[in-house]
């Protein structure tokens, strides 16, 4: 018997999307866990014991994802990693925090998530970042004055990323011309668009998913306007299915690039796409760092004691993950760079770096 199975095993969970409208692109997270522990579990597992996973479908409702982790629970996981929409861990956070199981998402900026309480915690950034981030390379790269901001008022993702760019752009020195909402399920994409079309702005800004991002944006190349075009992170390469590959000058925010110039990530991208496939997005190596971070954790605290667990996971300092050398604020968010894309000639374009 091997030391990584002399033990009963640490079950940790899985929680995000694999149906409904969430699962087309959610569900690429399993891969990644399965990934994950299977490389902890290869090197010995946690404290020399195996790793078991769980998965979970959220059926991507916040209920479901309420509900996930109330399972996730009775079959006593010791800490879990999830969801990737924000509204989804607003949901399971309240679940897990009363639980007093640790939390860490991995794709979910939205800040209020790790308000919830204190073993919930994140490895990405937070939209506070983010906004400020994209606001200051429109301002300072491409040199935009003015800007359009377009909210799908049902995700919580897109109203807390929209604010924070919007302040800070205007912070910045530029203007907001009009701030646009919609609904993801019913989009008029056409009237949007002509709206925006009449303001005229040097850039449009929608932190919105695949099918509103790229239909918005296919619109506004179909009317022949050059503003720059601007998302978040809840965007990547998979865009290029919705948008094709022609589209090119889409300006978009990331957690990682497969081009960061690092030993630890030129590994990970040669061992993920020997076992799994090609990387396509930055999920991937978020949700190894989550596991990663969570085996750091443990290994530090000497056990699996939730508790103790939680109290590991604040006093992380200097984890050297995929995505960058991360630490935790008082909040459980992380301090750590973004990086912004570009998406171009049918692929992926890296530009730039912004630390915090």
């Amino acid at each position: 018997m091997s030391p990584a199975s002399a033990a009963p095993p640490v079950r940790i969970a899985m929680i995000t999307a694999k149906t409904g409208v969430a699962g087309k692109t959610n569900s690429l997270s399993f891969d990644a866990a399965r990934f994950s522990v299977d490389k902890i579990n290869s090197e010995g597992g946690i404290l020399g014991r195996s790793v078991e996973l769980l998965e979970f479908d959220n059926r991507s409702t916040p209920e479901g994802s309420a509900q996930a982790a109330r399972q996730a629970i009775k079959d006593g996981v010791v800490a879990v990693v999830g969801c990737n929409w924000s509204s989804h861990s607003l949901a399971m956070a309240d679940v897990l925090q009363k639980a007093g199981v640790p939390m860490v998402t991995h794709m979910s900026t939205n800040p209020a998530v790790t308000r919830v309480g204190d073993y919930i915690f994140r490895i990405c950034y937070t939209d506070s970042f983010q906004g400020a981030g994209l606001a200051s390379f429109a301002r300072r790269r491409l040199r935009d004055k003015t800007a359009v901001v377009l909210v799908d008022e049902s995700r919580t993702y897109s109203i807390g990323l929209a604010d924070t760019f919007i302040r800070s752009f205007e912070r910045l020195g530029g203007q907001i011309l009009w701030k646009g909402v919609y609904h993801a399920d019913s989009v008029p994409f056409a009237a949007i668009i002509g709206v925006v079309n009449r303001y005229e702005p040097d850039a449009l800004f929608v932190p919105g998913g695949y099918e509103d991002v790229s239909g918005f944006f296919l619109e506004a190349k179909r009317t022949g306007h050059d503003y720059h075009l601007l998302s978040g992170d809840g965007v990547g390469m998979k865009l290029f299915d919705y948008v094709g590959r022609n589209v090119s000058g889409i300006y978009f925010s990331s957690h990682w690039s497969r081009w960061v110039n690092t030993e630890l990530s030129r590994r990970f991208v040669k061992e993920y796409e020997q076992s799994v496939g090609k990387l396509k997005e930055d999920t991937s190596a978020l949700v190894y760092d989550s596991f990663m971070l969570l085996k750091d954790a443990m290994e530090r605290a000497g056990t699996v004691d939730k508790a103790k667990v939680r109290d590991a996971l604040a006093a992380t300092r200097g984890f050297k993950g995929i995505t960058g050398t991360i630490r935790f604020d008082e909040n459980g968010d992380p301090i750590k760079p973004m990086v912004i894309n570009e998406l171009r000639f049918g692929g992926i374009m890296f530009l730039e770096q912004i630390d915090p």
